[in-house]
């Protein structure tokens, strides 16, 4: 086989029946496997309807649940391809009659293929909020493949590895963030790394509140894990390039250029330099005495403002660069405002939360974990 495909499900899918039918008009050499573990009882009927749909498609259920790891890594087991593609369970294939072609082709200049993700922006506010963290992942990854050719981690939803450097490094571990643990081994490995736009995969999202923070706890515990194991590796990998790294970081965190800023721009010195234009105006037009009589707290609140201000418009512009760039054309100033200023550091107090959890209370598993 040219290729295998794994989808990995746990209890249940409602895309699935929609990836297989996309896989299957693919004119390609291939192989699907999908592990299965824990199937609801209505799901199991839904497995009979696909069997029946999808003869060449290999269904491994596993009634009892074996994780995630191990049930990929037993599927790969079975499979003969010569490239590996891992797909979510919850993505769509944006109907591309060549998309595994193209995945075939890329990968043969590099180890690991990670796969443009956009996510179908809905009505509902996490949709919209998703659309740009899902964007921030591109960015990272195509500045990575760009500049380095290496990348220390890559987004699960959907990626391809040759199989030989699957079985160079180990296959998944058994850890909660298995997608970013398997990129950071083969990275340090010195394994290449690439990014496609001419593929791409819509991930569906949470629109329930409630399912969103019980799967962000689990990334944030994920990642707390994926740091505390490999810090001190990535940073001498990090020393090397860090004109490479640090873009990447403000992508995925761009909020944090707030606080870094307002912390070392000293409020004494915004201060002095209003004092001094307040003056200035209260000479030149009588009118602005009391701005001259203004406290040191109302200085350092507008160069908070003024900071915050400043910084979501570079961000808002080089975002918009790099929408054009990865097609991502969709993006609202307004939206962008909120996931600014609100969901982006949400998710950052999330994270907090995980490194606290791991490394103050010990914590060895996020909810629903599924590995």
């Amino acid at each position: 086989m040219d290729i295998s495909v794994f989808i990995p499900v746990y209890k249940e899918s409602n895309q699935l029946a929609g990836i297989l039918n996309d896989l299957n008009s693919q004119d390609v050499s291939k192989e699907i496997l999908v592990p299965i573990d824990e199937p609801t009882k209505a799901f199991k009927e839904e497995i009979k309807r696909l069997k029946s749909k999808n003869t060449n498609v290999r269904f491994i259920v596993n009634n009892e649940r074996t994780g995630k790891s191990n049930a990929v890594n037993n599927t790969v087991k079975l499979s003969s391809g010569k490239v590996l593609l891992f797909l979510d369970s919850d993505i769509q294939i944006s109907g591309d009659p060549d998309f595994l072609k193209k995945i075939i082709m890329e990968i043969e200049h590099t180890d690991i293929l990670d796969i443009k993700k956009k996510v179908a922006k809905g009505k509902s506010f996490l949709s919209k909020m998703a659309y740009y963290e899902y964007f921030t992942f591109n960015v990272s990854a195509w500045l990575s493949s760009k500049f380095m050719h290496q990348c220390p981690a890559v987004n699960g939803a959907a990626f391809a590895i040759k199989r030989e450097v699957f079985e160079k490094v180990g296959g998944f571990h058994r850890v909660v963030a298995e997608d970013i643990d398997i990129a950071t081994r083969a990275f340090l490995q010195e394994c290449s790394f690439a990014y496609t736009t001419d593929v791409e995969v819509k991930n569906v999202v949470y629109t329930d509140w409630r399912k969103w923070f019980i799967q962000r706890r689990r990334w944030s515990i994920g990642q707390a894990h994926w740091t505390v194991d490999w810090y001190k590796d990535l940073i001498r990998k990090f020393a090397k390039k860090p004109q490479v790294f640090l873009p990447s970081l403000f992508f995925l965190y761009p909020s944090v250029a707030i606080f870094a800023l307002s912390a070392m721009v000293p409020s004494l010195w915004m201060y002095n330099s209003l004092l001094v234009f307040s003056l200035f105006l209260s000479i030149k037009f009588n009118v602005l005495l009391p701005v001259f009589l203004m406290s040191l707290p109302t200085a350092n609140l507008l160069k908070i403002l003024a900071i915050s201000l400043s910084g979501f418009a570079f961000t808002a512009a080089t975002f918009y660069g790099f929408s054009r760039k990865l097609g991502f054309k969709e993006m609202k100033l307004h939206e962008l405002f909120v996931y600014y200023f609100f969901y982006s550091n949400l998710w950052i107090v999330l994270q907090v939360v995980g490194f606290v959890q791991v490394i103050a209370l010990r914590t060895k598993t996020g909810p629903d974990w599924k590995t």
